[in-house]
């Protein structure tokens, strides 16, 4: 059985995660017309045959939680599922890097080539 710290901490790891999403499809939407972003997002999206999902994992000194994320057709990411730990073909999400890309959204959202976007890889193919 888990403990409460053990369930505080998983809790934090998932919130933090969901608000890391809400930034990249704020800057996905506040930039989607601005070059090069409408050419590179666009291009990318357009070419999906369907809704396209990945594997995700927030990790500290090992992995803490695991999602099913989807890429819909209206250039949004959302996650799935929450998934059982661990899984070795995800991508991983350091929870240093969410945090600081949490506590200063409108860096990240105005500069979204600040945002780490090689998860979309697996997606997109190499070219993003």
């Amino acid at each position: 059985m888990k403990s409460a710290k053990e369930i505080k901490d998983a809790q934090e790891y998932e919130k933090i995660f969901q608000q890391y999403l809400e930034i990249c499809n704020r800057a996905i939407e506040q930039n989607k017309k601005k070059f090069p972003y409408t050419e590179i997002w666009g291009a990318r999206f357009n070419a999906l045959k369907e809704e396209a999902t990945l594997q995700a994992i927030v990790y500290d000194d090992r992995p803490k939680v695991a999602f099913t994320l989807r890429l819909t057709k209206d250039m949004k990411i959302e996650i799935v599922e929450k998934k059982p730990l661990p899984a070795e073909d995800e991508w991983p999400f350091t929870y240093q890097y969410l945090k600081r890309v949490v506590d200063n959204p409108k860096e990240y959202i105005e500069n979204p080539a600040k945002l780490e976007w090689g998860w979309l890889k697996e997606v997109f193919g190499s070219k993003v």
